[in-house]
Protein backbone atom coordinates (compact mmCIF):
# COMPACT_ATOMS: atom_id res chain seq x y z
CA UNK A 1 0.00 0.00 0.00
CA UNK A 2 1.20 4.08 -1.08
CA UNK A 3 -0.18 6.61 -0.04
CA UNK A 4 0.48 8.90 -3.62
CA UNK A 5 3.57 10.85 -1.60
CA UNK A 6 6.82 10.58 -3.95
CA UNK A 7 10.02 10.03 -2.05
CA UNK A 8 12.47 10.69 -5.07
CA UNK A 9 12.51 10.22 -9.12
CA UNK A 10 14.38 8.28 -10.69
CA UNK A 11 15.97 8.30 -14.59
CA UNK A 12 15.15 5.23 -16.80
CA UNK A 13 18.45 3.72 -17.75
CA UNK A 14 17.81 1.06 -19.86
CA UNK A 15 14.05 -1.16 -20.83
CA UNK A 16 15.62 -4.76 -22.37
CA UNK A 17 12.59 -6.96 -22.93
CA UNK A 18 10.49 -7.58 -19.77
CA UNK A 19 13.32 -5.89 -17.52
CA UNK A 20 13.36 -1.82 -16.37
CA UNK A 21 16.42 -0.48 -15.01
CA UNK A 22 16.22 2.77 -13.21
CA UNK A 23 19.27 4.87 -12.01
CA UNK A 24 18.08 6.21 -7.98
CA UNK A 25 20.06 5.99 -4.64
CA UNK A 26 17.48 4.38 -2.53
CA UNK A 27 18.99 3.28 1.03
CA UNK A 28 18.28 0.23 3.18
CA UNK A 29 16.26 -1.60 0.20
CA UNK A 30 15.49 -5.05 -0.06
CA UNK A 31 14.62 -7.44 -2.42
CA UNK A 32 11.06 -8.41 -3.09
CA UNK A 33 9.82 -4.92 -1.55
CA UNK A 34 6.88 -3.14 -3.52
CA UNK A 35 8.07 -0.21 -5.02
CA UNK A 36 5.92 2.69 -6.93
CA UNK A 37 6.84 3.26 -10.67
CA UNK A 38 4.80 6.13 -12.00
CA UNK A 39 1.90 4.60 -9.80
CA UNK A 40 2.90 1.40 -11.12
CA UNK A 41 3.69 -1.15 -8.07
CA UNK A 42 6.71 -3.23 -8.92
CA UNK A 43 8.88 -5.60 -7.17
CA UNK A 44 12.23 -4.98 -6.90
CA UNK A 45 14.95 -7.71 -7.75
CA UNK A 46 17.61 -8.85 -5.73
CA UNK A 47 20.42 -7.43 -8.65
CA UNK A 48 19.72 -4.04 -7.57
CA UNK A 49 22.40 -2.13 -6.38
CA UNK A 50 22.76 1.58 -4.32
CA UNK A 51 22.13 3.56 -7.39
CA UNK A 52 20.05 1.33 -9.93
CA UNK A 53 16.79 -0.21 -9.18
CA UNK A 54 15.61 -3.40 -11.45
CA UNK A 55 12.02 -4.71 -12.01
CA UNK A 56 10.42 -6.94 -14.04
CA UNK A 57 6.94 -5.65 -15.75
CA UNK A 58 4.45 -8.07 -17.21
CA UNK A 59 2.71 -7.73 -20.66
CA UNK A 60 -0.02 -7.20 -18.96
CA UNK A 61 1.53 -4.28 -16.83
CA UNK A 62 2.72 -3.24 -20.18
CA UNK A 63 -1.03 -3.50 -21.83
CA UNK A 64 -2.69 -1.00 -19.20
CA UNK A 65 -0.08 0.95 -18.25
CA UNK A 66 2.34 4.08 -20.12
CA UNK A 67 5.32 2.35 -18.61
CA UNK A 68 6.04 0.74 -22.06
CA UNK A 69 5.97 4.55 -23.14
CA UNK A 70 8.96 4.94 -21.25
CA UNK A 71 12.72 5.99 -22.90
CA UNK A 72 15.71 6.19 -21.92
CA UNK A 73 16.66 9.59 -20.24
CA UNK A 74 12.68 9.59 -18.78
CA UNK A 75 12.08 10.62 -15.59
CA UNK A 76 9.88 8.80 -13.08
CA UNK A 77 8.40 9.38 -9.91
CA UNK A 78 9.33 6.59 -6.81
CA UNK A 79 7.64 5.92 -3.80
CA UNK A 80 8.61 2.93 -1.33
CA UNK A 81 5.17 1.01 0.20
CA UNK A 82 4.02 3.03 3.28
CA UNK A 83 5.29 1.81 6.99
CA UNK A 84 2.39 1.37 9.89
CA UNK A 85 4.67 4.11 11.44
CA UNK A 86 5.08 7.36 9.69
CA UNK A 87 2.48 9.42 8.70
CA UNK A 88 -0.27 9.30 6.33
CA UNK A 89 0.15 12.11 4.04
CA UNK A 90 -1.85 11.54 0.99
CA UNK A 91 -5.10 8.81 0.56
CA UNK A 92 -4.99 4.79 0.30
CA UNK A 93 -3.20 3.70 -3.06
CA UNK A 94 -2.94 -0.09 -4.01
CA UNK A 95 -0.24 0.64 -7.16
CA UNK A 96 -2.86 -1.15 -9.41
CA UNK A 97 -3.69 1.07 -11.89
CA UNK A 98 -7.36 1.48 -13.37
CA UNK A 99 -6.94 2.53 -16.40
CA UNK A 100 -5.17 5.32 -17.98
CA UNK A 101 -5.91 8.69 -19.14
CA UNK A 102 -4.77 11.88 -21.64
CA UNK A 103 -3.93 15.46 -20.54
CA UNK A 104 -6.37 17.99 -23.01
CA UNK A 105 -4.85 21.40 -21.62
CA UNK A 106 -2.29 23.00 -19.10
CA UNK A 107 -2.96 26.34 -17.41
CA UNK A 108 -0.01 28.47 -15.78
CA UNK A 109 -1.77 30.59 -13.18
CA UNK A 110 0.98 32.51 -11.63
CA UNK A 111 3.01 29.33 -10.29
CA UNK A 112 0.26 26.86 -9.91
CA UNK A 113 -0.47 24.74 -13.05
CA UNK A 114 -4.18 23.94 -13.79
CA UNK A 115 -4.70 20.33 -15.96
CA UNK A 116 -7.03 18.93 -17.56
CA UNK A 117 -7.40 15.54 -18.15
CA UNK A 118 -9.67 13.27 -20.14
CA UNK A 119 -10.69 10.24 -22.37
CA UNK A 120 -12.18 8.26 -19.63
CA UNK A 121 -14.91 5.79 -20.47
CA UNK A 122 -18.34 6.65 -19.26
CA UNK A 123 -18.33 3.58 -16.68
CA UNK A 124 -14.88 5.23 -14.89
CA UNK A 125 -17.28 8.66 -14.17
CA UNK A 126 -19.07 7.32 -11.17
CA UNK A 127 -15.01 7.27 -9.51
CA UNK A 128 -14.42 10.63 -10.47
CA UNK A 129 -15.83 13.12 -7.52
CA UNK A 130 -15.49 16.72 -7.58
CA UNK A 131 -13.03 17.14 -4.36
CA UNK A 132 -11.97 13.60 -4.29
CA UNK A 133 -8.78 11.82 -4.63
CA UNK A 134 -7.30 10.55 -7.73
CA UNK A 135 -3.43 9.23 -8.60
CA UNK A 136 -1.96 10.10 -11.70
CA UNK A 137 1.45 8.68 -12.49
CA UNK A 138 1.51 7.82 -8.67
CA UNK A 139 0.91 11.36 -7.09
CA UNK A 140 -1.96 11.91 -5.04
CA UNK A 141 -3.96 14.42 -6.20
CA UNK A 142 -7.56 16.25 -5.31
CA UNK A 143 -10.39 16.17 -7.92
CA UNK A 144 -11.66 20.04 -8.67
CA UNK A 145 -14.15 19.82 -11.32
CA UNK A 146 -15.93 17.07 -13.25
CA UNK A 147 -17.20 18.11 -16.62
CA UNK A 148 -17.54 16.16 -20.12
CA UNK A 149 -15.76 12.96 -18.78
CA UNK A 150 -12.63 15.38 -17.81
CA UNK A 151 -11.35 16.29 -14.70
CA UNK A 152 -9.39 19.47 -13.61
CA UNK A 153 -6.49 19.59 -11.24
CA UNK A 154 -4.46 22.51 -9.72
CA UNK A 155 -0.70 21.54 -9.22
CA UNK A 156 1.04 23.49 -6.85
CA UNK A 157 4.52 24.73 -6.37
CA UNK A 158 6.02 21.64 -4.32
CA UNK A 159 4.20 18.83 -6.76
CA UNK A 160 5.45 20.55 -9.77
CA UNK A 161 9.22 20.82 -8.42
CA UNK A 162 9.45 17.40 -6.68
CA UNK A 163 7.43 15.13 -8.72
CA UNK A 164 7.42 14.29 -12.89
CA UNK A 165 4.00 16.42 -13.18
CA UNK A 166 6.18 19.30 -13.73
CA UNK A 167 7.08 17.60 -16.78
CA UNK A 168 3.57 17.24 -18.24
CA UNK A 169 2.34 17.75 -21.79
CA UNK A 170 -0.56 18.12 -23.67
CA UNK A 171 -1.32 14.75 -25.49
CA UNK A 172 0.10 12.76 -22.64
CA UNK A 173 -0.81 9.54 -21.43
CA UNK A 174 -1.45 9.34 -17.43
CA UNK A 175 -1.43 6.12 -15.29
CA UNK A 176 -5.02 6.68 -13.25
CA UNK A 177 -6.18 4.63 -10.08
CA UNK A 178 -8.92 5.83 -8.64
CA UNK A 179 -9.38 6.22 -5.13
CA UNK A 180 -9.67 2.85 -3.38
CA UNK A 181 -12.77 3.94 -1.13
CA UNK A 182 -14.91 4.85 -3.72
CA UNK A 183 -14.33 1.76 -5.91
CA UNK A 184 -15.28 -0.35 -3.05
CA UNK A 185 -18.36 1.79 -2.25
CA UNK A 186 -19.25 1.40 -5.66
CA UNK A 187 -18.76 -2.36 -6.40
CA UNK A 188 -21.27 -2.75 -3.02
CA UNK A 189 -23.70 -0.39 -4.56
CA UNK A 190 -23.47 -2.10 -7.96
CA UNK A 191 -23.49 -5.50 -6.16
CA UNK A 192 -27.11 -4.35 -4.55
CA UNK A 193 -28.33 -2.80 -7.43
CA UNK A 194 -27.81 -6.17 -9.18
CA UNK A 195 -29.05 -7.94 -6.29
CA UNK A 196 -32.57 -6.48 -6.08
CA UNK A 197 -32.59 -6.52 -10.09
CA UNK A 198 -32.63 -10.27 -9.44
CA UNK A 199 -35.56 -10.23 -6.43
CA UNK A 200 -37.73 -7.58 -8.96
CA UNK A 201 -37.52 -10.57 -12.04
CA UNK A 202 -38.11 -13.07 -9.67
CA UNK A 203 -41.34 -11.39 -7.95
CA UNK A 204 -42.57 -9.86 -11.94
Amino acid sequence: MFTGIIELQGTVEGMHLSRLAVQARMDARHAGESISVNGVCLTLLPESSDTVLFFDVSPETFAVTNLSNLQIGDVVNLERAMLSTTRFGGHYVSGHVDTTAVIHRLTPMDDYLEVIIGGFAVCDTMYLLPKGSITLDGVSLTINVVKDRAIHVMLVPHTLGHTTLGQWQVGQRLNVEFDYLTRIIAHQLRSIAGSLDTQIEVLT
